[in-house]
């Protein structure tokens, strides 16, 4: 794999609770551990991000979605068939997901990510909280540069990878009630 001893020191650098940028299926995105509640709280400085709007977490595979959300849900079979793929899911939390996650309803937003850098970082490091590398009221970093551009030395690390092909943000949808949030 491509940039595959960069992402292995992207991966370390996550585990310290630390903060990189990498590429996304659309934009370069600022990622944390989802376990990490002293690096989430991080990106919300960095975003000036209110702390009753949640962050989505990517994840690798079905192991570490079912980690942090039931899946026994009415919409289940449109789940797995969009998964990976750039489809995210608002679905109950089980005990084992950190609180810090959880929306007021008990619901976190997860997507299994369809892009091959982004997983293996999961893969790598576990279920990543992901978000655009952007400053409020800009556009997000589409190349590492602008990231930069946006946070300097902020962040820990910058990841250099290949965007993915979609053009829009992940589609968000309630698995249990089918509301779909953003298309």
């Amino acid at each position: 794999m491509k940039y595959s001893w960069k992402v292995s020191c992207a991966s370390r650098i996550l585990r310290q609770d630390k903060l990189i940028v990498h590429a996304t299926e659309s934009v370069f995105g600022i990622a944390a551990s989802a376990y990490s509640l002293r690096a989430i709280t991080e990106i919300k400085r960095l975003k000036a991000r209110g702390s009753q709007k949640n962050f989505l977490v990517i994840v690798a595979n079905l192991e570490q979605v079912l980690n942090l959300v039931r899946i026994d849900v009415p919409y289940r079979k449109q789940i797995i068939d969009s998964w990976p793929g750039h489809s995210t899911w608002i679905l109950p939390a089980t005990e084992l997901a950190p609180p810090w996650l959880l929306d007021d309803n008990g619901f976190i937003g997860v997507r299994m990510t369809s892009h091959i850098q982004a997983s293996d970082l999961c893969q790598r490091s576990g279920p990543l909280v992901s978000t655009s590398a952007n400053t409020s009221g800009n556009l997000p970093a589409l190349t590492l540069t602008q990231a930069r551009k946006y946070f300097g030395k902020e962040i820990d690390y910058y990841l250099p990878g290949e965007l993915g092909t979609n053009s829009r943000p992940s589609r968000i949808q309630n698995g249990v009630t089918g509301k779909l949030i953003r298309s």
